[in-house]
């Protein structure tokens, strides 16, 4: 909780020396003098009061680089991310646990502001029901990512020469998920259109 500026003044007041000479009515020269520092103590125990919330992630604002710079963000070359999905990105992996399960996929998807679905592909076998499809041999080390709410992810052949290739928020997760995939395996990623704009 920050003093006001007159609370400030009073304050270094009280620690100038005491005597004849030394006047300190609120017209005076010498208490104008002083009350010239008050403002600058005021608006650094405002800025030390923001300081708290640059402690945590989740609230900073003027020390996102030093926290960016502290993970080693951002992993992925993406140009124009906004202030929030920068952000997103901290929170996100300051608290990541690890583990490339799919339900840890799915999580960390949300984190950063994605609607994810993670489906493994399991080759076929004497034990699995007749009705299991048979995937292809390249499917043994793909996970499927089926990703919902982001439309038209990639440019066709439609579309004008001045759309993107890769949608930026496409290439910010998929980005994100091939850097901490494990080595061997590899991601399919399946865009759904909303079920609005369709």
């Amino acid at each position: 909780m920050g003093h006001s500026v007159a609370e400030w003044t009073s304050s270094l007041v009280l620690q100038m020396p005491r005597g004849l000479i030394w006047n300190y009515e609120p017209n005076s020269t010498l208490y104008k003098y002083v009350a010239g520092y008050a403002p600058r103590l005021e608006a650094a125990e405002t800025n030390a009061d923001l300081l708290l919330d640059e402690m945590r992630p989740e609230t900073c604002f003027q020390t996102l680089p030093e926290w960016e710079t502290y993970l080693g963000l951002p992993e992925c070359n993406v140009s124009n991310q906004g202030f929030e999905s920068r952000r997103a990105a901290v929170v996100e992996k300051y608290h990541r646990k690890g583990g490339l399960q799919a339900w840890n996929i799915e999580k960390l998807a949300a984190d950063l502001g994605f609607d994810i679905e993670v489906q493994e592909i399991f080759p076929h076998h004497c034990l699995r029901g007749c009705t299991y499809p048979l995937y292809e041999e390249r499917y043994r080390h793909v996970l499927r990512i089926n990703v919902y709410g982001i439309t038209q992810a990639y440019a066709t052949c439609l579309d004008n020469c001045l759309t993107p290739l890769v949608l930026q928020t496409a290439a910010i997760l998929e980005c994100t998920l091939n850097t901490i995939k494990l080595g061997g395996k590899y991601y399919e990623y399946v865009y759904y259109y909303d079920e609005e704009s369709v």
